[in-house]
């Protein structure tokens, strides 16, 4: 059984959107919560992406293109 690409997952997208909205709140242009959780919150969400894709691809065997 393959996996689909990344890119193609839910967890992913939530992961960038995340990222953005992390990067534009520690950067100032908002200004919703203070810039040490900001960065919390990224780390976690960037931890458990790593640990959902890890649990996805767990044994899958990879398949090269002929």
């Amino acid at each position: 059984m393959e996996t689909k690409p990344g890119y193609l997952t839910t967890e992913f997208w939530v992961s960038i959107f995340t990222g953005v909205y992390m990067a534009l709140n520690t950067t100032g242009v908002l200004t919703q919560i203070p810039p040490k959780f900001g960065a919390i919150a990224l780390a976690v969400v960037s931890a458990l992406y790593a640990v959902s894709r890890g649990q996805a691809k767990q044994g899958v065997q990879y398949n090269p293109p002929a």
